[in-house]
């Protein structure tokens, strides 16, 4: 893959592309385990059982992904030459791994990541378990896309962006139906969903606006099938 593709992935498929700085914002009701990681796990290890049972009944293979969740303090090196940090949340398509600093899910968790876009504007608060667990969710998204061959030769982020949005939703909605999240969870991941658009439009790595990453989701939660999302595919 050329350099320039592999920098223009990595960017295209960083959740929170813009201006991520841990603030020091009102503490949400449940602080977040210590260590996050077993959360981080079991997070991934649903969006993995839920990957499995669609591609599987699909007739697709099934999808493989590493993850590496960064220590706090600490950086490692990716294959898109995009180091992670302790507040990183992005996948490389190159090595095809899954990069989430544990310093910014625990700030997530807590409710005290500060300096999102939409957040800043006054659409959304980033907070909460399920706000976390929207991000792994998404992150895997993007490996289903991978997979999939819908990554190479992209020159926008937008399509991508949202149909990883509309994907995660498809999870929740599955773990929704067994029973396993509230109506308080699915708010908190729209919520987070608001305060990471943007509003740089033309710039090749817009994500969407707070509502189109809002009702992205949305349409994944409310659908029966992850072809619902292939429409975001499109723009």
């Amino acid at each position: 893959m050329p350099r320039s593709h592999v920098r223009r992935s990595c960017a295209a498929l960083s959740l929170f592309v813009v201006l991520l700085l841990l603030g020091g914002g009102p503490s949400s009701a449940q602080a977040a385990p210590a260590p996050i990681t077993p959360f981080l796990d079991g997070v991934l290890g649903s969006v993995d059982d839920y990957w499995h049972e669609t591609q599987a009944a699909a007739g697709r293979p099934a999808p493989s992904v590493l993850h590496s969740w960064v220590v706090p303090g600490a950086q490692v090196d990716s294959a898109c030459g995009v180091p992670a940090g302790d507040d990183a949340a992005f996948y490389c398509p190159v090595d095809d791994t899954i990069y989430v600093g544990q310093a910014f899910a625990s700030a997530l968790y807590d409710g005290v990541f500060e300096g999102l876009p939409g957040q800043k504007a006054g659409y959304g608060k980033a907070a909460g378990d399920f706000a976390v667990a929207y991000v792994v969710a998404h992150e895997y998204a993007h490996n289903v896309q991978e997979e999939a061959g819908l990554l190479a030769g992209r020159t926008r982020a937008l399509p991508t962006e949202l149909n990883a949005d509309c994907l995660a939703g498809t999870w929740a909605r599955w773990e929704y139906g067994k029973g396993k999240l509230t109506d308080a969870d699915v708010q908190e991941a729209l919520d987070a969903a608001l305060a990471v658009g943007d509003f740089d439009y033309f710039n090749p790595q817009h994500h969407g606006t707070p509502k189109e990453r809002h009702d992205a989701l949305q349409t994944g939660m409310q659908s029966t099938s992850t072809s619902a999302c292939d429409q975001y595919l499109q723009r």
